[in-house]
């Protein structure tokens, strides 16, 4: 089956045996800086920076658990794995949320007129000079109108050594006319749901190669909602897990395969009646949900994602010239080898 073969081809799980990790009571330090709520966490030896821009209709706070430090904070699986991926690696982690606190979209405009963009560089130096991190490298990481604004983050910003852009890309005039080369790019998007994305991808792609930058893509596919997938979410036991899929299975929302039959944010209304009996309190509300995350995940046409953050931080070390199929296959070794 064509979709099993895609799914090979990826890291099994974001959180896996890394969701036993303990979180510091230390972090993460929180502020109000120029009008934005901005977190941040830097691990003992800090080797970079990541700076990481949430969706719409997301905050910075969706990267870290509810806390005493932070109690409005969500702890989103696959925020949350892409947050702990990188501290592994060395990275200190900085989240910002965005101006417009209607939408939570990011202004993905020209930065004469951007909110955003006038503020999020000056509070991102001020950090890593707070934390003696100013003279690391600086990454910048985001997803849908994140992503696109982490791009524009790599064009405003000369720190900035490589740029992680998941979903949605801006459109690739913003590469022409730099006074700079554009650092190495990495595009993760949901090609086979998303195929306007993926177009505007290929025509980056073209642009930041014809300019000399390096760039590559990974395409995220389709996967199965099973048990231990539901399970990358640490608030969804073992039990919890299987009774969700039971139900979603009995209900014909998934085929025989496990595979989502329609996109789960059109049948909402569906499945959030029916699980709310398995879930208890756990939220179903879009946005906020650990369960409605993972099943866009599964389905795979627009969603952030965790999997593939150790190689975009690899393939950005790297200075954009390893062969990214190399290392997703190395990382899928790596995978099989803990028994994921």
């Amino acid at each position: 089956m064509r979709r099993n073969a895609d799914h090979a081809g990826q890291p099994s799980s974001g959180l896996g045996a890394d969701e036993t990790e303990q979180e510091s009571t230390r972090w993460p330090k929180r502020r109000v800086i120029s009008d934005l709520e901005t977190l941040w966490e830097v691990p003992e030896q800090p080797r970079g920076v990541l700076f990481v821009a949430h969706g719409c209709s997301h905050s910075g706070s969706d990267w870290w658990p509810p806390s005493p430090r932070c109690r409005h904070c969500l702890g989103l699986p696959e925020e949350m794995a892409v947050r702990r991926a990188a501290l592994r690696r060395g990275y200190a982690v900085i989240a910002v949320s965005s101006f417009d606190r209607d939408t939570k979209c990011w202004h993905n405009t020209a930065p004469s007129r951007s909110e955003d963009l006038q503020r999020v560089p000056d509070i991102l130096r001020g950090v890593m000079k707070e934390e003696g991190l100013a003279q690391l490298p600086l990454l910048s990481f985001g997803a849908s109108s994140g992503g696109s604004f982490a791009l524009r983050v790599g064009a405003v910003m000369p720190e900035v050594k490589g740029v992680v852009c998941q979903i949605t890309p801006v459109n690739p005039s913003i590469f022409k006319g730099l006074e700079r080369p554009f650092p190495p790019t990495l595009f993760v998007h949901m090609a086979e749901r998303d195929p306007s994305k993926a177009e505007t991808v290929t025509q980056a792609l073209a642009v930041l190669k014809e300019a000399g930058t390096p760039a590559a893509e990974i395409k995220v596919g389709p996967r199965p909602c099973t048990p231990e997938f539901l399970q990358r979410s640490p608030l969804i036991p073992q039990k919890m897990a299987r009774d969700i899929v039971d139900t979603l299975t009995e209900a014909g929302l998934l085929d025989e395969a496990g595979y989502f039959k329609e996109d789960p944010r059109r049948t909402g209304w569906q499945w959030r009646e029916l699980l709310q009996p398995v879930v208890g309190q756990l939220s179903l509300e879009a946005d906020v949900s650990q369960v409605a995350e993972l099943f866009n995940v599964a389905y795979a046409r627009h969603e952030l994602i965790g999997d593939t953050t150790g190689v975009a931080l690899a393939w950005l070390e790297a200075g954009g010239k390893a062969d990214i199929d190399e290392l997703q296959r190395q990382e899928v070794e790596r995978q099989k080898a803990k028994g994921r």
